[in-house]
């Protein structure tokens, strides 16, 4: 008995012990936010943000402490000047910080911070031409831990030990920074307005020098909201302008970048690894981001991947995959910024399949129609880009064209536009052709070439949907005309030029000669519909040469010549009204050679003249 109530009094002392310890903890605890002192967190906080940046930094004097569920110091008025001018503006102001301090460092005298919360701060950046700015210094934890990183890569890349001096301070990393509807301001020419990043919203985290710093936040820039994801594993070296790992991944309606390598920031600029790129609307792109190039009105969706170096003023996309509209290719593009020159992108590209007048407006202007757009189409596109690209499709199109086995080449240099198609396959034919776009040359407009050879001219007509009595079989065609303005806002009546077309042995459907020769003889008016069906007029060579200007062409050579007749022409067709004016003559092939008179039974000469428009010509007989 007296053993279980010396056990019970051990136990029960026990217990009081332990209740006594708690409850002394307890109170400690408790009793610590009043041995914190609010000014000495005030003043450390502003010490250590002065500290890492190595600039002053002045808080507001009225700090509020809250220690549940984490203790936390609000400050407002928060503003940072620089340290090489400590009276110059502001390069940082904030409606408050926010951080987060341990309590029992607070309670020791030395608070330290692991959490930070910005909120409304306006950041005012001055960048100057040796990539400085108004935020350098040469002061500060983090400037000493850059300067400590750059001397250990130096001194690893040489294979050196590094120097004892060159050691990264423990406070040299950021920690994590939450900004709430934050402002970037920065500025390039001082005469210049200031651009700007509104809305600022995000995280940045850098708990260590070695650590991996990340930032993700969203901002509007120009209108447009954008989301900015990034990290590095070697923030020091490339805040010190080495090269250092770097993803980064940007978001927004216009544009979508995203990259993954290495890159060095500074006047050597430089960048290697994987890219891809993607915009709904390039013109939309371009206009958002600022640049002075005009894009194709019309120009729609690109897309590209590819392996990219880069430069301060060169880059090359290797291992490119790009989609321009809905052609897609793969090659190589190379791009170079050039003093006094605009920028000049060269290269090789492979596409499956081309839709040739779509890729052409991703470097051309597509104005409005109309007639008032034709003398005042804006040509700065050959001013503000250059272009070198050679193209090759297995099937291409320019319209309803069909082509394959297509060479060509794209050019854009001094005020001249270029689209040389060097070899193709159509029609059973072979086709070259040149469409030359300039300010200057050809009045300012553009000039059209092209030849085919041993073209099925049936299939060509039946491509672009030309119809009537035209000669159908194999032949040649050169065309060359010129208009004094570019071919998208160029009317009929503007163009001059030439055609010359060949045709070997063929037909012209639907013109029954008999039948020709029976009407003329009891009609004063007929047209092709009542020729009838027959098999049409078999001809053992077609010739038309026409010279046009001011929408009329001009017949210098049209006949037909058949076994035993041929059919000639002359005259003018104001196409631009689709209106015809010609004289014909159907009458017997010419006499051989050695022959001194025609045979019994020759045709007789019929004339006649052939108005109404195209391609229901109205045919009236011509009487002796």
């Amino acid at each position: 008995m007296g053993f279980i109530i010396a056990q019970w009094s051990l136990r029960r002392a026990a217990i009081s012990g332990v209740l006594f310890v708690l409850v002394t903890v307890l109170a400690v605890v408790a009793s610590l936010p009043l041995a914190v002192s609010s000014g000495v967190v005030r003043d450390r906080l502003e010490r250590d943000i002065g500290a890492w940046t190595g600039h002053p930094v002045s808080l507001g004097d009225a700090p509020s402490i809250d220690y549940w569920p984490t203790p936390t110091i609000q400050l407002d008025n928060v503003v940072m000047r620089p340290s090489t001018f400590a009276g110059g503006d502001p390069i940082m102001r904030a409606d408050s910080i926010v951080a987060n301090f341990n309590l029992f460092s607070a309670v020791l005298g030395a608070p330290s911070f692991s959490e930070f919360r910005l909120i409304r701060p306006t950041f005012n950046v001055e960048l100057y031409p040796d990539t400085t700015s108004n935020w350098s210094s040469a002061s500060g934890d983090l400037a000493q831990g850059i300067a400590a990183a750059v001397e250990r890569d130096l001194a690893a890349r040489a294979g050196e030990t590094p120097p004892e001096s060159a050691v990264i301070p423990d406070s040299a990393a950021l920690g994590a920074v939450t900004i709430e509807d934050g402002t970037v301001r920065w500025i390039r020419d001082p005469g210049a307005e200031a651009e700007k990043l509104t809305a600022i919203n995000g995280t940045l985290a850098w708990t260590a020098p070695t650590a991996v710093a990340r930032a993700n936040i969203t901002a509007i820039f120009r209108g447009e909201q954008v989301t900015l994801a990034g990290s590095t594993s070697a923030p020091l070296l490339l805040l010190g302008r080495r090269t250092a790992p770097l993803d980064v991944k940007i978001t927004s309606v216009p544009l979508n970048i995203d990259f993954a390598g290495s890159a060095s920031l500074g006047t050597d600029l430089f960048l290697s690894g994987a890219l891809k790129l993607a915009s709904v609307s390039v013109r939309r792109a371009l206009e958002w981001s600022g640049t002075d190039i005009k894009p194709g009105e019309a120009l729609g969706a690109l897309e590209l991947s590819a392996k990219i170096t880069a430069e301060q003023t060169r880059a090359k996309l290797d291992d490119l995959i790009i989609m321009v509209d809905r052609n897609r290719g793969i090659g190589v593009l190379d791009v170079a910024l050039r003093e006094n020159a605009p920028p000049l992108i060269t290269g090789t590209l492979a596409f499956s399949s081309l839709d040739i007048a779509s890729f052409l407006q991703a470097f051309t202007p597509l104005p409005k129609t109309g007639s008032d757009i034709a003398s005042t189409i804006d040509t700065r596109f050959l001013r503000e880009l250059g272009l070198d690209l050679r193209l090759s499709a297995q099937t291409a199109s320019f319209g309803p064209v069909v082509l394959s086995n297509l060479a060509a080449a794209a050019r854009v240099e001094q005020g001249r536009a270029n689209f040389d198609v060097g070899d193709a396959t159509a029609y059973g034919g072979s086709l070259i052709g040149r469409i030359a776009l300039s300010e200057q040359g050809v009045d300012g407009g553009v000039k059209v070439q092209m030849s085919a050879r041993k073209m099925n001219f049936g299939g060509l007509y039946d491509a672009i949907g030309m119809t009537g009595p035209l000669p159908r079989g194999n032949g040649s065609l050169d065309i060359e005309v010129t208009s004094p303005y570019p071919t998208w806002a160029t009317a009929l009546s503007d163009l001059t030029g030439k055609i010359d077309l060949a045709v070997d042995a063929g037909i012209v459907p639907g013109l029954n000669i008999a039948k020709f020769r029976e009407l003329s003889k009891t009609e004063r008016f007929f047209d092709l519909e009542q020729l009838g069906e027959g098999t049409g007029f078999s001809f053992k060579s077609a010739r038309l040469q026409a010279t046009i200007a001011e929408g009329e062409a001009n017949l210098t050579t049209a006949e037909l010549v058949g076994p035993q007749q041929m059919i000639s022409l002359s005259g003018v067709i104001p196409y631009s009204r689709s209106s015809l004016a010609i004289a014909g003559v159907l009458g017997p092939v010419p006499l051989a050679n050695g022959e001194t008179k025609r045979p019994e039974g020759a045709p007789e000469t019929l004339r006649f003249f052939i108005g109404g428009s195209w391609p229901q010509p109205v045919i009236s007989p011509v009487t002796p």
